[in-house]
């Protein structure tokens, strides 16, 4: 049988195999990060680098990453990717230092950067435009659940063999998905593949880089004179990179950033609604499992667990908001609740967290309530938002709007990580204690409610743009270019 004959089904499976372990990698770190910080005696800038340094590489590579797939070939470019991501992640879990696991994860993230934008351009190639929809709906399925499930599966697999599990438990899946793609899936190339913007994606990554370190080392550090030196720099490295991406655009030729997106409305909207929303939620999660294993004495599976409520209703309210929309006035209103909630539960939390600061056990109903607002705004915020993001581009733009709309969720979430870690860690005190631990979840969950309502305002910005967005949720789609 050739890879062209391939059913539909094992296409499908195999790829969106591949996806649910990028993203999953992305969360699955969050649980396991206070076992990695007692076993290798890492630092707190260690942690939030084990977690922003997957996403930093995730981030600045995925427009590379479905260029190199048109040039080189898509299944070739998938294959090499899931090869370098089931390399790093045995890597990482025989890391021996914290240095050392970082820089595994960095790889890993390259990896995955490679990996992920094949998996929406084959899906694009393979699937008929009738076959499309469902395709999408279970690759947005799958995202979601490795998203929410992270912490939980992370758990169960601390529990039955340690922190190194979470990153050894790819490597027979990503053998045998390696193996399965030469089998099944076809090869594709674009008919013209865009050039590589290597200058770009230098200039970029320095310029967040500039941001990131800094502020991720500078508390440890005693904030030191560098530290503002290098955050002003990143202001002229990212004109830079600015000038650099309108010099090839004026030559005709394929920056990194299609900068005439930015004048489509509902895009640089979209985009301030990503970059509010995942600054301010993820790095929650990564707070959280801190606060129950070191504040609260929680084990790994007890602290997935936790998490529960939320995953529960992120799928609840993610599958009901297309019937929620015509009661609260469309799409739009259903993307403002979504914020609104989140931020509701995230007040909630911190509330809950304040109010129980003369007790010495956990706060289980309200934060599980809170967690359950916070799970259940997600899930009527995030389909979307995206959606929202690449309503009105033009079809020509679709791949570079895709692409940096993927980007602007991951530099998102490292500059959230980054600046939200760097408060959470100040204030859990150093040493830490329980009781600073519950202080700086409740100012976290400020963060989070601070971006989502952020967010929110933003939602209403254009309210004749939002039209429909969920019933086109699936007309243009993430493509990593």
């Amino acid at each position: 049988m050739t890879a062209t004959r391939a059913p539909r089904g094992l296409v499908l499976g195999t790829v969106l195999t591949a996806m649910f372990m990028a993203i999953l990698d992305v969360f699955i770190v969050n649980v396991a990060n206070p076992a990695i910080q007692r076993d290798l005696h890492a630092p707190a800038s260690a942690i939030q680098w084990i977690v922003a340094g997957y996403v930093l590489a995730y981030a600045v590579m995925l427009i590379t990453g479905g260029r190199i797939g048109d040039a080189i070939g898509r299944r070739r470019a998938f294959r090499a990717g899931m090869g370098l991501f089931t390399l790093a992640s045995a890597a990482c879990s025989a890391a021996p230092t914290s240095a050392t696991l970082i820089a595994a994860r960095v790889v890993q993230g390259l990896g995955a950067a490679l990996m992920q934008p094949q998996v929406l351009s084959i899906i694009q190639v393979e699937f008929s435009p009738q076959e499309r929809p469902r395709a999408f709906a279970l690759l947005g399925s799958v995202i979601g659940v490795a998203s929410v499930a992270g912490q939980i599966v992370g758990g169960a697999l601390i529990a039955l063999a340690g922190w190194r599990a979470v990153f050894a438990i790819n490597v027979p899946i990503g053998v045998v998905t390696i193996v399965l793609a030469g089998r099944v899936l076809p090869e594709s190339k674009a008919a013209e593949a865009r050039r590589l913007d290597v200058v770009g994606v230098a200039l970029g990554t320095l310029a967040l880089l500039l941001v990131v370190a800094p502020v991720v080392e500078g508390r440890e550090a005693g904030w030191p004179l560098w530290v503002p030196v290098a955050i002003a720099a990143a202001l002229p490295v990212g004109a830079l990179f600015l000038r650099h991406e309108r010099r090839l655009s004026a030559r005709g030729a394929a920056p990194l950033v299609d900068l005439s997106l930015f004048a489509v409305r509902p895009f640089v909207t979209g985009i301030g609604i990503v970059l509010a929303f995942w600054g301010a939620v993820p790095v929650y999660f990564v707070g959280l499992a801190q606060y129950l294993q070191r504040g609260e004495g929680l084990s790994p599976v007890l602290s997935g667990v936790v998490f529960t409520p939320l995953a529960a209703a992120f799928f609840a309210t993610s599958l009901a908001a297309p019937r929620i929309a015509p009661r609260v006035g469309g799409p739009q209103r259903v993307m403002t609740l979504g914020a609104l909630v989140t931020a509701l539960g995230a007040f909630a939390t911190s509330g809950a967290l304040v109010l129980n600061q003369s007790d010495a056990h956990l706060p289980t109903v309200p934060l599980v309530l809170g967690l359950a607002l916070m799970g259940a705004g997600q899930g009527l915020l995030m389909p979307g938002a995206i959606a929202f993001v690449l309503r009105d581009v033009p079809v020509a733009s679709a791949g570079s709007a895709s692409g940096l709309l993927a980007t602007t969720q991951q530099t998102a979430a490292v500059l959230g990580i980054a600046l939200g870690g760097t408060l959470f860690f100040g204030l859990a005190g150093d040493p830490p204690t329980p009781g600073g631990f519950s202080d700086a979840l409740a100012a976290l969950g400020l963060w989070t409610a601070g971006g989502a309502l952020i967010a929110a305002g933003l939602t209403l910005w254009r309210p004749s743009a939002i039209r429909q967005v969920h019933a086109n949720s699936h007309a243009l789609t993430p493509s990593g270019r």
